[in-house]
């Protein structure tokens, strides 16, 4: 059976040095096999040691029952002691190795999973759907969010806040300095080392994520047992007194002391029950936080203990680290270490024990609330330093598997110059890239058979502007270019919730388009085949009266179209307005696609073609 169409290989144009696909996917095999190897050696070690504590554990109950037997008092107690140390000892040791080996498991994984996706492998990868908004400008278009999506190819962030941060830049939502972003993301595309110890980092407690609204909520509950002297009073003379009471039991043989420490001890117990709405309060929302803190906190570290050249960076680091008080990874470890104290004792007995004594669950809430005081105003500073750097390192991390992408220079005169243009999306293997220029037309009427690549060329230009915006480099030899806002109508789907219809949804956005044409940045318009809920002479009025009100108010952008008809309106802004096609040849009966764009309205429509190839009509 003969092809329908086909595209010829001749026409694939191959623009970089296949030998750096190759070194980078040898690079990642070879930290594979490192890290692999020292993951094995540190797990090894790991073992040894925890053979060596279980050791421990025996000799110390032999010599307990050795000595015992024995009545060797004396030494009992120095071999005690010697052994019990040598045991925490090595528990350090063993933690310290398995948070070793860990690491070195999630570096390999990071490599395998690169390795994986210069095959065009995604799957392990975040596609972002949380993010897609069917109304958006030009996400739900442009397919920035979603399986197969920009977010997916370049997301590499472990935490919520790099999530959050790298899809609000991807939605246009926060401003951004592009040429500073650019000179970031070059600095940390050469920090391979860097950026997958920092990801590996990320790792640790990847289940796990800060609940942000609750942290919110926990920073804004109003300071109580700070301001509370008498309380603060209690909370120390109470317990003093109690420890007392209880040495003295045990020199005295007088029955007074315990009766008086059972005493003390119930009133410490209903000091703290007192207070127990408000230790369940912060327990609700500070609960579990330990260990995700503990990695907010290692994460800052990696950042503090880097050298950075780019001004963004640089300012980055400064700011989290203002002062000797302030340093952001040092003061989120202690409300890790805080938060786990709080949680340690959960246990019912434990919690009676520790506040009978000492009113423990009162001096964590102190605690709590002196670390509130001092690092309200900076936590979120620290946060926004985290999300940023996995945001920057993600967008550097696409820059690197992608060597033959380019970053563009940016103009502030409304103007679009490419030159070899492609989709970033697609393999390079299939990629047909092209040259269009909005210099000296601003708009292009574009004109095309069904499947000859216009909607594929609508979104290459609407997805390297969006990474153009973010900082990200390019597909493209030349991409000169003003950074536009983005407004695309291509995908619209109708609200049954809203009981809106398709058309009217697409008139909205349409609408919307117009509006957004009146603010002082300019915009660049992407249109897809517009009003297809209408007949074909009311489609045309309106496609034509859409074009005059977008060139009357200076708009720069694409509209493609199947409506030949259309192409004549150059004749009338011939300064302004273009025509540019993809053309469909048949030869022998198959119907080939090249994908190039040319200049002027198509000539070979395919509709008709392929019906009667499919024996439809």
């Amino acid at each position: 059976r003969k092809y329908i169409f086909a595209a010829s290989k001749d026409t694939l144009v191959f623009h970089v040095n296949i030998s750096l696909f190759m070194i980078i996917s040898e690079k990642y095999e070879q930290l594979k096999e490192q890290y692999q190897n020292r993951y094995e050696e540190t797990q090894k070690t790991a073992n040894i040691i925890a053979g060596l504590r279980l050791f421990v554990i025996f000799l110390l109950i032999y010599s307990i029952y050795y000595f015992y037997k024995t009545e060797q008092t004396g030494a009992l107690i120095g071999v005690g002691i010697l052994l019990f140390s040598v045991f925490l000892m090595l528990v350090s040791w063993h933690l310290k190795y398995k948070e070793k080996a860990h690491l070195y498991q999630y570096l390999t994984l990071i490599n395998e999973h690169e390795i994986g996706y210069l095959k065009g492998i995604l799957k392990p990868f975040k596609t972002g759907e949380t993010y897609i908004q069917t109304n958006h400008n030009y996400t739900y278009d442009l397919d920035i969010f979603g399986k197969s999506s920009v977010f997916q190819h370049i997301n590499r962030t472990t935490t919520a806040l790099g999530d959050t941060q790298l899809a609000a830049w991807l939605n246009g939502e926060t401003p951004i300095n592009i040429l500073a972003q650019q000179k970031a993301v070059k600095e940390l595309g050469l920090k391979l080392d860097w950026r997958q110890q920092y990801a590996a980092i990320g790792q640790l407690n990847i289940d796990e994520d800060l609940d942000i609204p609750k942290f919110k909520e926990w920073l804004n509950i109003p300071i109580i047992f700070q301001k509370s002297k008498i309380l603060r009073g209690v909370s120390y003379i109470l317990p003093t007194i109690t420890i007392g009471i209880l040495i003295a039991n045990f020199i005295s043989d007088d029955p007074i002391f315990f009766s008086l420490f059972k005493l003390l001890f119930g009133l410490n117990l209903i000091v703290v029950a007192s207070q127990q709405k408000h230790i369940k309060e912060e327990h609700r929302l500070l609960s579990n936080s330990s260990g995700v803190l503990k990695k907010y906190s290692k994460l800052l570290q990696s950042i503090e203990n880097e050298l950075f050249e780019s001004e963004l960076l640089r300012g980055i680091v400064e700011r989290n680290s203002s002062s000797a008080n302030q340093i952001g990874s040092k003061s989120i470890h202690k409300l890790s270490k805080i938060l786990n104290q709080f949680d340690t004792i959960l246990n019912p007995f434990a919690a009676i024990l520790m506040n009978g004594l000492f009113q423990y669950h009162l001096h964590a809430l102190f605690t709590l609330e002196k670390w509130k005081i001092e690092h309200k105003k900076a936590v979120f500073d620290w946060f926004e330093t985290i999300g940023t750097f996995e945001a920057l390192s993600s967008i550097a991390n696409f820059a690197y598997n992608n060597p033959d992408f380019i970053f563009p220079e940016i103009t502030t005169e409304a103007k679009m110059v490419l030159k070899e243009v492609g989709h970033p999306l697609i393999r390079r293997e299939k990629r047909i890239c092209n040259d269009v220029s909005f210099d000296k037309t601003k708009f292009i009427v574009l004109t095309g058979s069904n499947m000859s690549g216009k909607s594929t060329f609508l979104r290459t230009l609407g997805v390297n502007l969006i990474l153009t915006k973010i900082g990200s480099p390019v597909c493209a030899e030349r991409f000169e270019c003003y950074p536009f806002d983005v407004c695309v109508s291509m995908r619209i789907d109708d609200s049954l919730q809203n009981s809106e219809s398709l058309f009217f949804a697409e008139l909205k956005r349409l609408k919307g388009i117009i509006e957004t044409l009146d603010k002082p940045h300019k915009t660049f318009i992407i249109l897809d085949e517009i009003l297809r809920g209408t007949n074909s002479n009311d489609k045309r009025a309106g496609t034509q009266g859409l074009i005059h009100r977008l060139i009357a108010k200076n708009a720069v952008g694409i509209i493609a179209t199947h409506d030949l008809v259309i192409g004549d309106m150059k004749a009338e802004y011939p300064h302004y307005l273009s025509n540019q096609c993809f053309e469909a040849t048949i030869t022998d009966d198959v119907l080939h696609f090249d994908y190039k764009l040319r200049e002027g309205v198509c000539q070979q429509m395919s509709a008709a073609f392929l019906m009667k190839k499919m024996e439809i009509i």
